[in-house]
């Protein structure tokens, strides 16, 4: 058996999905946004997410980052 994967405009989708059922095929509909991460990969996106809200609340001046010399002085 070959697995595909398909990308169709949602017009057409139903239509197609139907048909290589008919013939015997398996479908699973992946919707569009939907992705597995691993759990490494959960956690990097977490964290880049934080980070980039971090950025654009100092670039708003809500917060003030540390300066290199204060992240230094910490290790």
């Amino acid at each position: 058996m070959i697995t595909a994967e398909i990308k169709l405009p949602e017009k057409d989708a139903e239509m197609i999905l139907k048909v290589i059922s008919k013939l015997g095929g398996k479908v699973k509909l992946i919707q569009p946004g939907e992705q597995k991460l691993s759990p490494a990969a959960k956690k990097m996106k977490k964290d880049l997410e934080a980070a980039f809200k971090e950025v654009r609340l100092h670039q708003e001046g809500k917060i003030q980052l540390k300066t290199a010399r204060e992240l230094l002085d910490e290790l």
